[in-house]
């Protein structure tokens, strides 16, 4: 019996515990710009994203990462989009070609056509990097092979 409501305890403590830990919320990397703005300010930015690059403000909208670093005076010179295109509006295996975002006017640069990979040209005015894609985590999956 004593086994039996230790058991029952530890259980309800186990619990509980989960649920705190459950309330907290999980910020990602993207959202924390006081973090990083130092290494993007008056530097010439690339950006790898797609239509999962979304972060939350402070206020809990959200934003494409792209919005964001532009509302905050970054300049971002070139986006360089997978599968699917920047924003999102291809279709599986479709060639995306190379053009400008209509929203803010930044060249984007195909990684899924004839090159998937960034070429040496479209890199050599670029000083910082910033990669922001959502993955599944698996081996198979398009934006990590």
């Amino acid at each position: 019996m004593k086994n039996r409501k230790t058991l029952i305890c530890a259980t309800l403590l186990a619990l509980a515990a989960a649920s705190l830990f459950a309330q907290e919320q999980v910020v990602v990397g993207a959202a924390r710009f006081d973090k990083y703005k130092k290494l993007l300010q008056n530097k010439r930015v690339g950006l790898v994203a797609n239509a999962t690059s979304i972060i939350a403000r402070d206020d809990g909208t959200k934003i494409h990462d792209l919005d964001f670093l532009i509302e905050r005076k970054i300049n971002v010179a070139k986006i360089f989009a997978p599968e699917h295109g920047f924003r999102g509006t291809g279709e599986a295996g479709e060639i995306i070609a190379n053009g400008v975002d209509p929203k803010t006017g930044v060249p984007i640069i195909s990684l899924y056509g004839k090159f998937t990979k960034p070429s040496p040209e479209a890199l050599h005015d670029i000083e910082v990097m910033v990669y922001n894609i959502q993955d599944v985590g698996a081996r198979f999956f398009t934006y990590i092979s």
